[in-house]
């Protein structure tokens, strides 16, 4: 992906992934457009459409003062924002899906926010929970409350798909935002863990039309693992101090508690155990963060 000259006028470039979104997509841009021209300042619209098999991409060509960046199969929703950032005019990127579940007309007070100095503005979503299935309700509730454990500030809606950010920001994180729809939870993990300015604005959020295209278990594992690589390339320390006090309550005090029962044989086996694996973890973390720095190093050159 190559990323063109950027305009230096705080412009806003939004960006709308879509994949199998023809029956909405015209709407949504419509809307995007009217609420765009309010605004005193250079705006562009750039539709990425990934992989869809329906007439999504034709709906988005119909529509005149847009761009449209089209991927020859679904390589999924934060592979298709970064190629949205990659070919983005402006310095601030907005984001919102292509699915009526948004409320669009609120663009301008994530702008006056961003004006305010805020480095990510995203809208929170104050009814979530209550459109949430009673599962998934309580899934996003501890995937909160782990988040908020792991970086040590407060989370209100990691994953509204309805926000604007600095590009510096994005680019900041590139190597580590995920391909999935776990990017927009990633992107606000690592700006919270890193000091910026991020504000919560909270809005409706609305039932999609049409299937939802999420697999939940899959992509949330893939977010945890990026969460994780990016505490152990910005903050080691962090990462090591976890996995020791998971080596003490994980393997230490029950190796100790089976000791004292007189099964030592079992205690040094489970110890050694979790030692090795501790030893193992801490060698791929390592050789991870070698191998980020290294595409780093290549970016720059």
């Amino acid at each position: 992906m190559t990323q063109p000259d950027a305009d230096p006028s705080p412009g806003l470039s939004y960006l709308i992934p879509a994949y199998n979104e023809e029956h909405s997509i015209g709407t949504t841009i419509e809307r995007l457009k009217s609420i765009l021209s309010t605004l005193d300042m250079p705006w562009e619209i750039v539709i990425i459409n990934d992989g869809s098999r329906d007439g999504t991409l034709a709906a988005a060509q119909a529509h005149d003062g847009v761009r449209v960046v089209s991927h020859p199969t679904n390589i999924g929703y934060g592979s298709a924002l970064k190629a949205g950032i990659c070919a983005a005019r402006h310095q601030w990127i907005g984001i919102v899906d292509a699915d009526d579940t948004y409320d669009i007309e609120q663009i301008p007070t994530l702008v006056e926010q961003m004006r305010a100095g805020f480095d990510m503005v995203v809208a929170a979503r104050s009814n979530v929970l209550d459109l949430d299935r009673p599962v998934k309700r309580q899934f996003r509730r501890l995937l909160i409350a782990f988040l908020n454990l792991v970086i040590g500030a407060r989370i209100e809606d990691p994953n509204s798909g309805f926000r604007i950010f600095t590009r510096d920001l994005a680019m900041t994180f590139f190597p580590f935002l995920c391909n999935t729809f776990s990017f927009t939870t990633s992107l606000t993990v690592f700006a919270l863990g890193e000091r910026y300015f991020v504000k919560y604005v909270p809005l409706p959020y609305f039932k999609r039309s049409g299937k939802s295209k999420v697999r939940h278990f899959r992509d949330s594992l893939r977010m945890m693992q990026l969460v994780l690589q990016g505490i152990t390339f910005f903050n080691p320390i962090k990462f090591y101090l976890m996995m020791v006090v998971g080596l003490l309550v994980g393997f230490l005090v029950p190796s100790a508690i089976l000791l004292s029962q007189g099964a030592g044989p079992l205690a040094a086996l489970w110890f050694g155990f979790g030692a090795v694996s501790a030893l193992m973890i801490g060698l791929g973390v390592l050789g991870d963060i070698i191998r980020i720095s290294a595409i780093g190093r290549d970016k720059r050159g």
